[in-house]
Formats: structure tokens, C-alpha cells, sequence
């Protein structure tokens, strides 16, 4: 038996009998299905590679920046030490007003001016929690070495956070001096809502 042309021999003649026209419609063709077949079989995997791919890129970056972080909070609280969340308004200033009283009674000082403000500066942290600084102040006439002392207990005083202002003014009796300060805590504030 006598075989005749294989089918790819075949399908040869009739694309080299077909016009230039033709030709060019069945490569097109070919390349549409080729893509077709690319996007309904392959795409789905290529897809869900990039999408595994940027996971794992993602989780290098947190983890990166956790490293990053986790050092750089280390080294802020070596540098300033440990953070201390702020009490409510009510706890912070009735501290502040205390600790200014203890040291005032300490040094016999009982002819002082102590007025508390609120300020007007509010922060809102990384949780979400707001931060509102308080102010006490305070006026007194003491002796020169016992004034320097009383700044030096009221700054170091745990309820106070720092002493923002600070005036020193020769008194009326010689030797000493009529100072005004301002001392501020910071205390938590009170949320508000939207």
C-alpha cells in the first residue's frame, strides 16, 4: 500500500497555495489562540506567583522594619528612658498641684501664688489617644540659695514634666528674689467624638 502525503506535508501545500493575504490571516489567527491558551492556562499561575511573590516582599519589608524599629526604640528608651502613659487630667493636675505644694511647704515657703491653666495644645499619639499638657503657675519670694533649690526640687519633682518658663527678679528685701515659673504635666486627654 502506497501512503500518501502526511497531513503535515498537506496542510504545507494548501498554506503555500494560499494568497499573502490568507497566510498572514492564519498566523494571526494562530497567535490569537496561542494567546488565548496563554491567558486561560498559564496567566492564572503567573498570576498567583506575582501575588505570592509580593506577599513574601511584604512580609520582608515588615519584618525589616520591625528590625529597624525595634532598635530604634531600644535606643530611645537607653537614651530617655522608659515611656510612661499620662494619668487623666483630673489625677495629673491634682499631682502637679500637690508636688508644687510639698516643695513650697518643704522650704517654709507659704506666701506663694498658684494658679492651674489648661493649655491649648493637644496631640494625638500613634494609638489614637490624646495628650493635653496642664500648667500651674506659681509665684514666690524666697532667699537666693533657697529659691535655686526650690527650682532644682520642682524640676526634679516625678509630677512635673518641666519648668516651661522662668523669672527671677531682685524682691523687695535684700537677698532675695521674686520668681515666677510656669511648671506643666501632660495628662490624658479626653477623646472626642466624630
Amino acid at each position: 500500500m502506497a501512503q500518501g502525503p502526511s497531513i503535515s506535508q498537506r496542510v504545507n501545500v494548501q498554506y503555500t497555495a494560499m494568497s499573502a493575504t490568507g497566510r498572514f490571516s492564519v498566523i494571526v489567527l494562530g497567535v490569537i489562540v496561542l494567546l488565548l491558551v496563554w491567558s486561560e492556562l498559564f496567566m492564572p499561575w503567573a498570576n498567583t506567583w506575582g501575588e505570592e511573590a509580593d506577599a513574601i516582599e511584604n512580609s520582608i519589608v515588615m519584618i525589616d522594619d520591625a528590625g529597624r524599629g525595634g532598635l530604634s526604640t531600644r535606643n530611645s528608651v537607653l537614651a530617655y528612658g522608659p515611656i510612661e502613659i499620662p494619668g487623666t487630667r483630673e489625677d495629673g493636675s491634682q499631682a502637679l498641684l500637690e508636688a508644687i505644694k510639698a516643695v513650697m511647704a518643704q522650704y517654709g515657703i507659704t506666701d506663694y501664688k498658684l494658679n492651674e491653666s489648661g493649655s491649648g495644645v493637644t496631640v494625638r499619639g500613634l494609638t489614637g489617644s490624646r495628650v493635653e499638657r496642664i500648667k500651674a503657675d506659681l509665684t514666690f519670694n524666697a532667699q537666693g540659695e533657697a529659691a535655686i533649690e526650690i527650682i532644682a526640687d520642682l524640676e526634679a519633682n516625678a509630677a512635673i514634666e518641666s519648668i516651661e518658663s522662668l523669672r527671677l527678679t531682685r524682691g523687695k528685701r535684700s537677698g532675695t528674689l521674686d520668681i515666677t515659673a510656669t511648671a506643666e504635666a501632660w495628662v490624658a486627654g479626653r477623646s472626642r467624638r466624630r
